[in-house]
């Protein structure tokens, strides 16, 4: 696990202004912007977690998610600019931490669930938070480990080896 530095902020708060942003940016739903930002190229900029390479300026982000997918009116329903912060704020603090990839932490967090979820945990710590959604899954600390699902998924490959 990596500590939650001055990078990890510039990082979380980055991606949080991004979410927060596409909800006037885009005309699309929440979810139609959530499944672009989690395949881009800017998402995938961000996973390298180093604020240094990045320009960080948002509105430039929302710009190139838009030359990347291209204009969309699909979907009606949006989240609130408060949810879209708190969501992007906190994926952003689990990859960063947990050295996991943006496709990864959604996946196994979905957006529709995360949002559900804000009212009650929006005002707990972020640690808090990770625990409290990997109970959910049933799952413990270790599934967020890169080596143990590398070593997982090797111990698999081998059980399956004739």
């Amino acid at each position: 696990m990596r500590e939650f530095d001055h990078n990890g902020l510039i990082l979380a708060t980055f991606q949080a202004k991004i979410f927060e942003q596409s909800t006037t940016f885009f005309n699309c739903s929440s979810l139609v912007f959530l499944r672009r930002f989690m395949k881009s190229k800017v998402a995938k900029k961000i996973d390298q977690n180093n604020s240094y390479i990045l320009s960080l300026d948002y509105l430039e982000s929302l710009k190139q998610l838009e030359l990347e997918f291209g204009k969309s009116d699909y979907g009606q329903n949006k989240f609130s600019k408060e949810e879209m912060f708190w969501m992007g704020y906190i994926y952003r603090y689990i990859c960063y931490t947990r050295e996991c990839s943006t496709r990864f932490i959604f996946k196994l967090f979905p957006p529709q669930e995360l949002q559900k979820l804000y009212f009650v945990y929006h005002t707990q710590s972020e640690e808090w938070v990770i625990q409290s959604l990997l109970e959910l899954k049933n799952k413990n600390q270790s599934y967020l480990d890169k080596n143990k699902r590398i070593k997982n998924k090797l111990l698999a490959i081998n059980n399956y080896s004739f």
